[in-house]
């Protein structure tokens, strides 16, 4: 229960919605109660008084009429209005919820999040996030009205007969308490199953939509559904287990709830034979009697689902509770002073505790407006060391500089501004072309972003009108190369003194390779660029080359420098 503490909070900054919501669902229960009681009093009160005309005269029909239309009118008012504010107090948590756990996300970064599928991931965003909304509706307003109503109704039932109000007492302590506790126990591991089983199924079908591609040319589809299929048959027997224990605790309620009655009815008759009470009486205390098991009738169900909810905040939790891998100071400790320089100092960096070494004291530097290319070959450390500038990633001895201090002195919105980065693989979104570009500079004027496209080869390609030519779902419109462009060109567009490219040219022919490489250096002119790449074809065109392997640098100088020294890694790969 202590899981479900922090969304109780959360709660409390919508009290008045809350709170309006367990007043009104205590009202309308009130009125539903009340117009059963009144009307069994009131049918019984006519028939007894029509037995004779005198009687029949003296009654007085209006003013309990007035009181069974007024419960009516209360209940079904009532009714609509308790709907409208509970659920309006549950949609505003759980909006406020989605928008918290963004947050706890976003803070963790690429280091922590690593440990978690984005399937999963979507799924806690979205689902445990949806089971939620049963703390509110289903468990904390019913339980509070249900007690509030049962001590209400016992007072008075008690007023007219202590043995009956000593039943019902009883009854509502079998039905609203141990009922409710009895299908926790028994649904306490299935909710917590269903809603394991739910998150698996999940991730494997979007596993295996966006996988199809592989999936057919491999011949997995068909064990990839097989296994989706296991997942589902096995939550398909959790829920008939679950639907079968909400079953049998409504017969027993339904079974308390009767016997209760029938209780009523026998202590009640001899009241009325001992003239303790008036017959009209007995009709009154009966029905409101059955009447208010209907406060405690959702309890058991909604006590039964209390472990999937609970479960669902431990999920949450364990994202939220989460440390960040990285924490940036609220507000700049230094200012940069030399924008676009970089200098790294014998640093080391490993992605897990017992990992290699990814960069194994790493030592370079590149001036401002210097053009850097980064050459070595697949795990030499290269993208380590884009997370080190981007401080995805904190190293674990030496130090990182970037415009002339430290990264640990940048809040994280002033380091990003010294850097525009190009990732692998590249991200777009579902929209149109300007949609992208318009990410890295909101206010770009439509002839800025078709500037950018002619930079990177992309404004003749995509039609008469590039700027809204749709892109489709992660790019899927556009070829490997042409989304590698479209994010390069973004990357382009941002104002930043540092522009780092990871692979920018992966996926294209040689001609257009040379055009887009020439047309991005040209535009960076007094901007530094540092340029990962496998690459040599444009390494003429970089003021200096730096060569990594297993963490280190190896070689670094002009390409005329390299190129005469006939040992050189730099030969070496030219060769290849």
């Amino acid at each position: 229960m202590k899981a479900l503490l922090p969304f109780v909070r959360m709660l409390l900054a919508h009290r008045g919605w809350v709170f309006a919501g367990m007043l009104l669902s205590l009202l309308t229960l009130l009125a539903a109660i009340g117009l059963l009681t009144l009307s069994g009093w009131f049918i019984s009160a006519s028939a007894l008084a029509g037995v004779s005309v005198l009687s029949a005269r003296q009654f007085n029909y209006f003013t309990p009429g007035a009181g069974v239309r007024g419960f009516a009118i209360a209940r079904t008012v009532g009714r609509y209005f308790e709907r409208v504010t509970t659920h309006e107090a549950t949609f505003r948590m759980l909006a406020e919820l989605r928008s918290w756990f963004y947050r706890r996300l976003e803070v963790l970064g690429p280091a922590r999040l690593q440990a978690f599928r984005s399937a999963d991931l979507l799924n806690r965003l979205v689902a445990d996030i949806n089971a939620l909304d049963n703390l509110y509706l289903r468990v904390l307003v019913p339980t509070l009205v249900a007690l509030a109503v049962s001590i209400l109704v016992v007072l008075f039932i008690a007023r007219y007969s202590p043995a009956i109000a000593l039943l019902t007492t009883v009854a509502l302590l079998l039905a609203g308490v141990l009922l409710p506790m009895l299908a926790q126990y028994a649904g306490r591991r299935l909710g917590r199953l269903q809603l394991l089983l739910l998150s698996r199924l999940r991730v494997r079908l979007l596993a295996l939509v966006q996988g199809q591609a592989d999936l057919h040319i491999y011949g997995g589809v068909d064990t990839s559904i097989q296994e989706a299929q296991a997942v589902e048959r096995q939550l398909q027997r959790t829920q008939l287990r679950m639907a079968l224990i909400s079953g049998l605790t409504t017969a027993v309620l339904t079974i308390i709830a009767g016997v209760a009655g029938v209780g009523a009815l026998v202590l009640g008759t001899e009241l009325v034979l001992s003239d303790v009470i008036a017959p009209a009486h007995l009709a009154m205390l009966l029905f409101c009697v059955l009447a208010v098991f209907e406060a405690v009738a959702p309890l058991p169900l909604a006590y039964q689902y209390l472990s999937k909810t609970i479960t669902a905040a431990e999920r949450l939790n364990e994202v939220s509770g989460a440390s960040a891998g990285v924490c940036y100071p609220d507000a700049d400790l230094e200012v940069p002073v030399i924008p676009g320089q970089i200098m790294l100092r014998d640093v080391c960096m490993r992605y897990t505790e017992h990992a290699p070494l990814a960069l194994d004291q790493l030592s370079l530097s590149v001036a401002p407006g210097e053009h850097v290319l980064v050459l070595g070959h697949t795990g030499s450390g290269k993208s380590s060391l884009i997370n080190l500038l981007a401080r995805f990633y904190d190293p674990e001895a030496g130090a990182v500089e970037l415009s002339g201090c430290p990264v640990r002195s940048y809040s994280e919105t002033t380091l990003r501004a010294q850097m525009s980065v190009l990732s692998q693989p590249v991200q777009l979104f579902a929209g149109s072309v300007a949609d992208n570009l318009s990410l890295a500079l909101p206010d770009a004027s439509p002839s800025e972003l078709l500037e950018v496209l002619r930079r990177v080869c992309l404004d003749q390609v995509l039609g008469d009108n590039p700027l809204e030519y749709q892109i489709g779902e992660s790019g899927s419109r556009l070829s490997g190369g042409q989304r590698k462009r479209l994010a390069l060109a973004r990357a382009l567009l941002k104002p930043s003194p540092l522009l780092v490219l990871d692979e920018p040219t992966e996926g294209l022919d040689a001609v257009t390779e040379a055009a887009v490489i020439k047309g991005v250096l040209d535009s960076c002119q007094g901007r530094t660029v540092l340029m990962i790449s496998h690459h040599l074809q444009m390494a003429n065109h970089f003021d200096r080359i730096i060569v990594l392997d297993r963490g280190c640098v190896i070689e670094a100088g002009t390409p005329v420098e390299l190129a005469e020294r006939p040992d050189s890694r730099y030969n070496q790969l030219r060769a290849l």
